[in-house]
């Protein structure tokens, strides 16, 4: 796995409890924030719920007549 450096900001409790996390498990802080982001991303918190709708629909029948385009602007 490649890596690259960066520069994240977080307050400063955050980072306290993020370090002592590391330590209980006795982990790194690298590896504690590598599995947060990858368990993150991983999750379904993109999807939205969708929710189904269900349409009725009617038969109304044969069509009676059809009319062409310019008959309907005639009739207008």
């Amino acid at each position: 796995m490649q890596t690259v450096r960066t520069t994240v900001e977080l307050d400063k409790a955050l980072l306290r409890q993020a370090k002592q996390r590391a330590i209980e498990e006795d982990k790194t802080l690298r590896e504690l924030i590598t599995e947060a982001l990858e368990k993150t991303l991983r999750s379904p918190w993109q999807k939205k719920a969708v929710r189904k709708i269900k349409i009725r629909t009617y038969n109304m029948g044969k069509i009676k007549g059809t009319l062409s385009r310019e008959e309907i602007y005639d009739w207008l």
